[in-house]
């Protein structure tokens, strides 16, 4: 297996090698098209993680610029200069290479936690908590593409993708995510089921806001500026007010736990 830095250590060993045959490639096209690059081949193992870098790279951008859903597979080959065949041996599906797209925005985000954690380390609830909302709006600020993939994840990115790279992402994601919770188990605080819990119901906030605010186009030409607004709904303030919600209620069951039992 080779590592990119920030995704595709998520692939297969045999991810870039020519003569391996995939069955979500249409062909093994390897002959370039008509205003590609001259292609090279990947023989070792820094130029096998250039390349799949510059894929995920020009992937990113295009689905910044145009969405997911009319994104295809040959346009992001055309951008990176590559081979329709080219981009399935290092990637099987479209689901795979935004699944390893989204992982390198994990690994970003982990990274910024866990160094947050080792800086100050949280003495209470409270401190946690702030911690969490302060670093969930940066992230509402600054980064769409992890809102936006993360809320793909489950119900589009997981059902497409190849069963290896899905599983070790799913191994990885475990093992990054049981190190901070353990970070954060040594304050005393919250145990790492806690945490756990905690970042779960994150995910599900994220996911479900943002798919309640998208809207279709022939929606929006269809009504009026004045209706049109009621029903669009700004992801950004919803995913960060559910938070909210959430971290304060459950910071009352933990201090009250009668209070809330069924």
């Amino acid at each position: 297996m080779f590592c990119v830095p920030d995704g595709s250590c998520l692939l297969p060993p045999d991810a870039g090698r020519y003569g391996k045959k995939s069955s979500s490639a249409p062909c093994a096209q390897t002959v370039p098209q008509k205003g590609e690059r001259p292609l090279k081949r990947a023989m070792t193992e820094e130029a096998k993680t250039a390349r799949a870098k510059e894929i995920l790279d020009t992937a990113e951008r295009l689905f910044l610029e145009s969405g997911y859903r009319d994104l295809k597979m040959s346009h992001i080959a055309k951008a990176a200069g590559i081979s329709n065949g080219l981009i399935f041996v290092y990637f099987k599906t479209k689901e795979t290479l935004f699944l390893c797209l989204l992982w390198r925005e994990y690994e970003k985000r982990l990274d910024f936690l866990e160094e947050h954690v080792r800086r100050k380390r949280p003495e209470s609830f409270s401190d946690i908590q702030n911690l969490l909302l302060e670093e969930l709006t940066l992230l509402l600020e600054t980064n769409p593409l992890y809102i936006r993939l993360e809320a793909l994840r489950a119900v589009i990115l997981e059902r497409g993708a190849d069963t290896d790279t899905l599983c070790r992402m799913k191994k990885r994601l475990s093992e990054r995510t049981d190190a901070w919770s353990r970070q954060l188990e040594e304050s005393g605080v919250l145990s790492r089921e806690e945490i756990m819990d905690i970042y779960c119901m994150e995910s599900g906030i994220i996911t479900g806001c943002y798919q309640q605010s998208l809207v279709s186009a022939s929606v929006q030409n269809s009504l009026p500026s004045t209706e049109l607004c009621m029903v669009q709904r700004d992801y950004r303030s919803d995913i960060l007010n559910g938070m909210k919600c959430y971290l304060e209620g459950y910071r009352r069951r933990r201090n009250s736990p009668d209070s809330f039992s069924i």
